[in-house]
């Protein structure tokens, strides 16, 4: 199952670096409504405030037709962000997260919420973890460092990452106690699946793809027109009541035969050279062949006993659950997904693959819904909730090193 998920105020890493070399984040910025704000939780902030900046200014150029990196000697300060310029943009909302920060604290405390013991441990035991783990690039190759080298590098201290994901979690008690069930201003459950069911859809999809035995890409009209055929008979198999699963699976044993086919051709081609064997040569290796007869008898006994016993077979959801604002694998592809009828189907000729799709009622899944019934919610009242917060936090009363705030200005910031 995939599905789409709004990462609200996360930080990459990978992408910045403070051009402040060893700055440690023990120092205090100073206080907001009274509560400390550590060097560390503003860095953390204040990267996130870029990364919002920066996605919002590579929507601009794609807009365009470009990208940064399409541009010579590229700098995100030459954008505006919501009509503003790059840098003001960031430091104001930098500072409007630290005052959401500091006004989440307060409503917690205020309406007698509480953490239990056991959600404090798992905040640290979750931030000792992932501050010993390795960075990968894209999830496959390390890059020699952990998580924790790099944000310590940035500034950011585990003490204020663990600051920050304590609060997370209070947001998220605060946030229940807003718009889930019995809350301040509950949501309507009908109103939760509406959403659910008007902006996801339920897909079985079979993405055939336009290669061989080999790897390589067929070109040829004849060959296309073979795949494409067989794209076309599983869109029939399952739009006439076939278990998708099966066909799913068969697929899967197709191109495995297909590999297999190859992977002999190119083993036969490979032994053909060696066809004019020494006669003498062959005649002993007859002798040694049979003189092992009994050894190989005992070991295919010793096989079939261990092949006997069966594995039981891992189950796997191969339906996916897809957002009408996803663009993976393309805008285009989605668009027309969503313009299917459910129970119906078609196939998507791509460069290189044929996705099979036929789309199914959302709700019949009860699982997905409970599943994500939360991450749906805060879909649904994240923004509205970051207002509550601002109109909380309006009037707090800023006590913040002048200094401070100049060490940490968006241009000191290395991109």
């Amino acid at each position: 199952m995939k599905i789409f998920k709004k990462i609200i105020a996360a930080v990459c890493a990978v992408a910045v670096a403070l051009s402040v070399a060893g700055c440690a984040d023990v120092s205090t910025m100073g206080s907001i409504n009274g509560t400390e704000i550590k060097a560390g939780v503003y860095l953390w902030y204040e990267l996130a405030a870029i990364q919002e900046a920066n996605t919002e200014v590579e929507e601009q150029l794609s807009e365009m037709g470009t990208s940064s990196s399409q541009i010579e000697n590229f700098s995100y300060f030459n954008y505006n962000v919501q009509e503003k310029p790059y840098s003001q943009y960031v430091e104001e909302r930098t500072l409007e997260f630290i005052k959401q920060y500091v006004a989440v604290q307060k409503k917690f405390e205020e309406m007698g919420l509480t953490l239990t013991d056991e959600e404090k441990a798992e905040v640290k035991t979750n931030a000792k973890d992932f501050w010993a783990s390795e960075m990968t690039y894209y999830g496959y190759y390390s890059l020699g460092i952990t998580y924790g080298e790099q944000y310590e590098s940035l500034g950011v201290s585990r003490q204020s990452y663990e600051s920050v994901m304590m609060v997370r979690k209070m947001y998220n008690k605060l946030f229940d106690a807003y718009y889930d069930e019995n809350g301040v201003t509950a949501t309507d459950e009908k109103d939760i699946e509406t959403y659910f069911n008007d902006n996801y859809g339920r897909f079985q999809v079979i993405q055939v793809s336009l290669t061989d035995g080999y790897g390589d890409t067929i070109e040829s009209d004849e060959g296309k027109a073979e795949v494409k055929a067989l794209a076309d008979g599983y869109l029939e198999r399952i739009k006439s009541g076939e278990d998708y699963d099966a066909v799913y699976h068969d697929y899967e044993e197709y191109v495995a035969e297909q590999k297999a086919k190859a992977e002999a051709e190119e083993a036969a081609a490979d032994t053909s050279s060696d066809a004019s064997t020494d006669s003498s040569a062959s005649d002993e290796s007859s002798t040694d062949t049979a003189s092992s007869d009994d050894t190989s008898s005992d070991t295919s006994d010793d096989t079939t006993s261990s092949g006997s016993e069966e594995a039981e077979e891992e189950e796997h959801d191969h339906e996916f659950l897809i957002a009408k604002s996803d663009t993976s694998p393309s805008e285009e592809l989605i668009k027309w997904m969503f313009e299917l009828k459910e129970n119906d189907g078609g196939v998507y000729e791509d460069e290189t693959v044929y996705y099979v799709v036929v789309r199914r009622p959302l709700l019949e899944r009860e699982d997905w819904y409970l599943e994500n019934r939360l991450d749906i919610l805060h879909e649904m009242k994240d923004e509205e909730f970051e207002e509550v917060l601002n109109e909380i936090a309006k009037d707090y009363p800023m006590d913040l090193s002048q200094a401070s705030l100049d060490m940490y200005k968006p241009e000191k910031i290395k991109q």
